[in-house]
């Protein structure tokens, strides 16, 4: 794989799937749409999957996440962001009901 089929790979697919994780989408449409299990529901060989050895980073710092913390905070900063997160839930709250329906697991192994 050359720099450029690496570079689109992490483009469209790992940042995302990771995106979509982070912000709790794990049960909708976008996410079954960036799964591998998605993009391989057509292949019938056998897939050969490589993991290379990494370092482990820890990216979380609680007073980074403490609310407490922040100086100049306001908490109607969040309203947009609320308002935007409660439309996608409504339409995730339709998603997995009609998967249901159709017959389809919300989950695929």
């Amino acid at each position: 794989m050359d720099s450029r089929v690496r570079e689109l790979r992490d483009q469209f697919t790992s940042l995302a799937y990771a995106k979509i994780l982070y912000n709790g989408f794990y049960f909708s449409p976008e996410r079954e749409f960036n799964s591998i299990v998605f993009s391989q529901r057509n292949v019938t060989r056998e897939v050969k999957l490589a993991a290379d050895k990494g370092n482990a980073f820890n990216l979380y710092s609680k007073q980074d996440a403490s609310m407490d913390s922040l100086e100049g905070f306001s908490a109607m900063d969040t309203t947009g962001f609320i308002a935007i997160q409660a439309i996608q839930a409504i339409r995730l709250k339709k998603f997995g009901p009609q998967e249901i329906i159709d017959g389809e697991p919300l989950y695929k192994a």
